[in-house]
């Protein structure tokens, strides 16, 4: 290309923003102090500006490398919540935690999450607090409950076992504040599978199958616990005039009944599963 060629294209580029011109010979390398974002605020419905024109929207203190936000930093959202901890490359990578503001003055704040990041997501251990007091410690990818971890919730109940993009998928126990209990396999936030049931006011059990959350085949038995007393039921029959003996219901083949119904809740399964 010419020397005239050349000045032309020059030319005919559109001039480049001031920031960003600003940006590149500040050169931001180390740690710095304070460096702020700035917005233009925008008008009210009489299309006049109340206040400053421009106002700092956000703020990051913290290290830099080659203009990026890299190392250990802090940073202040428009939204008043801020992050401290680790970055790479402009984005939350590494350790650290989120803090969400619970005060107009500025104050005051509330822990979110505190755990590991990658490409500015929640990803690798960590624990998140909720805002009705639920609390998570577990493993997380993309910014989801993904992996081992444990529920507490609010209401006393609590969940530990596998999870798969936000919700209850693979073994776990749930426990719940009134003393009953399940242990098994569950899918989608439903218990799916080979699991049991604990019932804590009566002492009794399910063991069996289950599919999305129903039971479909099991035993149901009563616990033996020597440490609880049995209560004494009245006897609604006080006639001393005894009925004689009903002949005893049973099935001819109880455990080939039980293998048939277990095969068709297992097919069941399968076509559930092909579904998805």
């Amino acid at each position: 290309m010419s020397e005239e060629n050349e000045s032309a294209s020059v030319e005919s580029r559109p001039p480049e923003q001031l920031w960003k011109i600003n940006n590149k010979r500040a050169q931001k390398n180390g740690n710095h102090k304070g460096v702020y974002w700035v917005k233009k605020r925008q008008a009210d419905e009489d299309g006049k500006i109340r206040g400053e024109k421009w106002f700092h929207s956000s703020k990051y203190e913290g290290e830099w490398n080659n203009n990026a936000k890299e190392g250990y930093g802090i940073m202040y959202y428009s939204n008043g919540d801020k992050y401290e901890g680790s970055w790479k490359a402009n984005q939350r990578n590494g350790n650290g935690t989120l803090w969400k503001l619970i005060s107009k003055k500025g104050d005051k704040y509330k822990r979110i999450y505190t755990g590991e990041w990658n490409d500015d997501r929640m990803s690798g251990q960590g624990s998140y607090f909720y805002d009705n007091e639920d609390r998570y410690d577990g493993f997380w990818l993309n910014g989801k409950k993904h992996g081992q971890g444990r529920m507490i919730y609010a209401n006393g109940d609590i969940y530990e076992g596998q999870w798969v993009d936000d919700l209850k998928d693979g073994y776990g126990i749930f426990t719940k504040a009134n003393g009953d209990s399940y242990e098994g396999y569950w899918m989608k936030d439903m218990k799916h599978g080979q699991g049991s049931f604990y019932f804590g006011s009566t002492s009794k059990i399910y063991v069996g199958e289950w599919v999305e959350d129903i039971p479909k085949c099991g035993v149901f038995t009563e616990v033996e616990d020597d440490d609880v007393v049995k209560q004494c039921r009245p006897k609604y029959f006080t006639d001393p005039n005894t009925a004689p003996p009903l002949p005893e219901l049973k099935l001819e083949d109880p455990h080939g009944v039980l293998r048939e119904t277990l095969e068709e809740v297992r097919k069941l399964e399968d076509k559930l599963l092909e579904q998805e």
